[in-house]
């Protein structure tokens, strides 16, 4: 165990030097979102080193200070991010309430928190199993939740993601979830804190992949997610960004391409995906994506109306209008026409 302990040590330097070189490196709140998800996880190695060693003991004026609130902001910085990435919506005031657990668990122990550092201790250990436990299963579950969410918005925007964006989503998506579940059966089922070891080693694995990603493609999340904000486009640019736009995709018709992307629409108007992505929000105040599957929508349904396309499957109706797939058309359909195709084809038929 004292060889894992070195380990882990040198993983939270390591963690936590990462953590810096994100946020100075780059700006951006992709960035820096995902620095504070480092650094927070970084500090909790170290954290747990020192809880289950003698310097707690020592020095406990630290002990249990950290840990707990600390697990229910995990999944709501990550949550931001991926917001950043997959999205391209950038923090609102809504964003706001998924800190709102956190605050909940932070009040619900501030009492414990005021404790002088050996009373704390004590307290800790005595009331562990009536008020700890329950408490680290809280923790779990939240940590736990947002791994779903993760899956259910990597899912959700899956077909719009280029390759890059699909590994290193799902990448960080996975071993969020496998360490999530690692440590709800750690809570568990674990006979010492000690035990924990595992956890932290095993979910570390996520800073060393993202480092990886972001070691040899450096300029990654500006592409992914673009750098916009402080763009000085105007007005002006940006209505002759969405003319050509528009152009392309009323003239040239290029939403019917099934593998377009911001940057390949970028290609066929010369123009940068990140003006792009910035007129799209600011001025149609519309997401490529919804932008894109507008047109595509609009596409089917001529398509479904015209006796020429009558023997034409939904599906087949699909793939003619840019889609890649029928879930994907019928979910797009369904969200700017309030109906499925094939009840709007039986609608227009009568």
């Amino acid at each position: 165990m004292t060889a894992l302990r070195f380990l882990l040590l040198g993983y939270a330097f390591l963690t936590i030097f990462i953590s810096g070189g994100l946020f100075f490196k780059k700006s951006g709140q992709a960035y820096f979102t995902l620095s504070m998800f480092t650094l927070l996880f970084g500090i909790e190695m170290l954290d747990f080193l020192y809880s289950t060693s003698v310097l707690a003991r020592m020095h406990p004026q630290f002990f249990g200070i950290y840990y707990f609130t600390a697990g229910f902001i995990y999944g709501p910085v990550l949550f931001l991010h991926f917001n950043v990435l997959l999205k391209e919506r950038y923090f609102k005031a809504i964003d706001l309430l998924n800190f709102v657990p956190a605050v909940i668990a932070f009040l619900s122990i501030s009492d414990i928190l005021l404790m002088p550092g050996h009373s704390r201790m004590d307290y800790i250990g005595a009331h562990f199993f009536d008020r700890i436990m329950p408490f680290n299963y809280a923790r779990a579950t939240h940590i736990l939740l947002y791994g779903i969410v993760f899956v259910f918005l990597i899912y959700k925007n899956y077909s719009s993601l280029d390759s890059k964006k699909r590994l290193y989503t799902l990448s960080t998506c996975s071993i969020y979830f496998i360490t999530a579940v690692l440590m709800s059966w750690l809570t568990e089922y674990a006979d010492d804190w000690r035990q924990f070891i595992v956890y932290y080693i095993s979910a570390s694995s996520i800073v060393f992949i993202i480092g990886y990603v972001l070691y040899t493609e450096p300029d990654f999340l500006s592409r992914i997610a673009g750098k916009y904000l402080s763009s000085n486009l105007s007005q002006k640019d940006m209505g002759v960004i969405k003319e050509k736009i528009i152009s392309s995709f009323e003239r040239d018709k290029a939403y019917l391409e099934s593998n377009l992307t911001l940057a390949r629409l970028g290609e066929l108007i010369e123009e940068k995906p990140h003006r792009i992505s910035q007129t799209l929000s600011e001025l149609v105040r519309e997401s490529f994506n919804d932008f894109t599957n507008r047109f595509r929508v609009e596409h089917a349904k001529e398509m479904l109306v015209k006796d020429e396309f009558r023997h034409y499957k939904i599906e087949a109706i699909a793939l003619e209008s840019g889609f890649n797939n029928k879930v994907t058309f019928s979910k797009a359909f369904t969200k700017f026409t309030a109906q499925k195709p094939s009840v709007y084809r039986n609608k227009m038929s009568r």
